[in-house]
């Protein structure tokens, strides 16, 4: 039996829907014509925080204790799991320490303190950012919110494909695809249960930065692969060397496969977003629509979904990406 099934996904989504902003499908011709297919983008830079992130989030910490609440929680994030779990520790009035890189995007540093949490800061170079929240939670006995390695965490952001999929039953569509970004590979493996869950034709794509593939890599291999040293570049959300040990079993049991995209794609996207949508997105929100469009034969003439990630991105940066 799964970790994880749809009827724990269908369970976070009644915990935490009290919580969430819906985030409606959005379509276009233009888009659809560009593709030679059908698109519903899913736009959750729209979601409360800024991301998907959010759900799992509120999905783990919806489930603590009396007792876990009074203690704290902690997490480690570059910024949007942080940002999830800051919300979430001030809506669940508990308090909550993030560890993060000390280069993480300014934008990102300052939401996650608007909602109450105490940042502490660690080298991503040297530092082994696990083993600091690990320590911190054994010493200060707070309840560890994995950012994608975890049951609940994993059930949470499948709530995103199951509100797509609510979106559009009664219009008698199946999504026939979906792309959706990668770092650990939640968000993954939770839409890809919900969506194999209600058509098991349906084929999963992980979306990754070329230089940090670790996804598409380890489909091809047929086991997880940790990559070596990589240089950091436009999406720093999705720079995780290796995929997560649940989620990846999740993913290849599924079936999931890979597309990964250079920054100039990402950035086209980007573009692209913007002016059909007036979408600002994050270049890690975006990957996921930069590797349909590299790879649209395998979407031609299909029923495609695409998950928009994240948003958290500021204006003068974004500005000048799109410049």
């Amino acid at each position: 039996m799964s970790l994880v099934d749809i009827e724990d996904i269908k369970l976070a989504n009644l915990r935490i829907s009290k919580y969430l902003k819906k985030t409606e499908l959005v379509s276009s011709v233009k888009l659809d014509a560009l593709m030679e297919a059908e698109i519903y983008l899913k736009p959750e830079q729209l979601q409360r925080t800024g991301s998907f992130k959010f759900r799992g989030a509120m999905s783990a910490m919806t489930l603590l204790s009396e007792e876990e609440l009074k203690n704290g929680v902690i997490a480690f994030s570059s910024g949007n799991h942080a940002q999830g779990v800051a919300c979430a520790a001030k809506i669940l009035k508990t308090s909550a320490i993030i560890v993060m890189p000390s280069d993480a995007p300014k934008i990102k540093i300052d939401k996650t303190k608007s909602y109450g949490a105490k940042i502490i800061f660690y080298d991503r170079q040297n530092d082994d950012r696990e083993l600091i929240g690990q320590n911190i939670a054994e010493n200060e006995n707070r309840t560890l919110i994995k950012p994608f390695d975890d049951a609940q965490i994993i059930a949470g952001q499948g709530t995103s494909a199951l509100e797509a999929i609510n979106l559009i039953k009664d219009q008698n569509i199946e999504f026939d695809s979906a792309v959706i970004c990668a770092s650990g590979g939640g968000l993954t493996a939770g839409s890809a249960i919900a969506l194999k869950h209600f058509n098991k034709k349906c084929q999963i794509y992980t979306a990754e930065p070329m230089e940090w593939n670790d996804h598409e890599l380890s489909f091809k291999k047929n086991k997880r692969l940790t990559l070596k040293k990589r240089q950091h570049g436009l999406c720093d959300a999705l720079e995780s060397p290796s995929p997560g040990k649940i989620t990846f079993k999740i993913n290849n049991n599924l079936g999931v496969k890979g597309i990964s995209v250079n920054d100039e794609a990402v950035i086209n996207a980007m573009k692209f977003a913007y002016e059909e949508f007036n979408f600002i997105l994050e270049p890690s929100g975006a990957v996921g629509l930069a590797a349909a469009m590299k790879s649209k034969s395998l979407f031609k003439g299909k029923k495609n979904l695409i998950i928009l990630s994240g948003g958290n991105i500021s204006k003068n940066r974004f500005n000048q990406y799109i410049a």
